[in-house]
């Protein structure tokens, strides 16, 4: 129920297939989803992820047949299972988009926001509904306010409500809304484009956005400056100015 296909330029495709349950995550569905995406950072032919659904939706979220019968052991187990899903997306070296159809729910909606980006069409629906069947909203739900302010996460995780992709275009939550035809496509582009950068330059850049979100200000900032350091050290802007001035003696 979770299948990988190679696209063009070096760009790994990872769908979510089960249509049939608008494609609503197992316990077994979001441990392959978690080894695919390690899969795919380890993999030095693969430049960058694209996560999407097959069908209709992106992902329901987790199924509720998970919760019907479970126990707080159980239910402990499968959320640090997609604890580690998002930590992975979020924390690959690589750029990672998801390409959204339909409903965007829950779970699914918290591995969008451990992505880089986010790409929708005109049909997607983002919700937290976790508050409306007597359950708190967790881990990378934390994200959402980093992406729409305090006010707007707390409408949505307070009401349980879902929002349209003007909607969540409007409210920063994604980036592009474009036409289901266009949609996997569109994300591949922009993964593309951040993966022409240098690989250690797009991994030291994604580590730099997690400290600033996660370390005070000042510790930051001033770790920021070892990052640039290394960079020179390994020749990486060197070489890109040297390679801009022949281009500019060219013209």
């Amino acid at each position: 129920m979770i299948r990988s296909e190679s696209l063009d330029g070096g760009i790994r495709l990872v769908v979510i297939d089960r249509p049939d349950k608008r494609n609503a995550l197992t316990r077994d569905m979001v441990r392959t989803l978690r080894d695919r995406v390690a899969e795919a950072g380890g993999e030095r032919a693969v430049r960058g992820v694209v996560i999407t659904g097959e069908g209709p939706s992106f992902s329901a979220g987790v199924d509720v047949a998970e919760f019907a019968s479970g126990t707080a052991d159980s239910a402990h187990a499968l959320i640090e299972m997609l604890k580690d899903l998002c930590g992975q997306i979020r924390n690959l070296p690589k750029p990672v988009a998801v390409a959204v159809r339909g409903h965007c729910l829950g779970g699914a909606l918290e591995m969008a926001v451990a992505a880089d980006f986010r790409v929708c069409a005109p049909d997607a629906r983002f919700g937290m509904p976790e508050v409306t069947v007597g359950l708190p909203s967790v881990i990378d739900a934390a994200l959402l306010m980093q992406y729409i302010g305090l006010g707007r996460a707390k409408e949505m995780l307070l009401t349980g409500e879902p929002i349209g992709a003007e909607q969540a275009l409007a409210w920063g939550l994604v980036n592009r809304v474009v036409e289901p035809e266009e949609l996997v496509g569109s994300a591949a582009a922009l993964v593309g484009q951040v993966a022409g950068n240098h690989p250690s330059t797009v991994r030291a850049q994604k580590e730099l956005i997690e400290d600033w979100l996660n370390e005070p200000l000042e510790e930051s900032i001033e770790n920021s400056i070892g990052f640039l350091v290394e960079a020179f050290r390994e020749g990486v802007p060197q070489r890109a100015a040297r390679e801009m001035l022949e281009r500019k003696r060219k013209v």
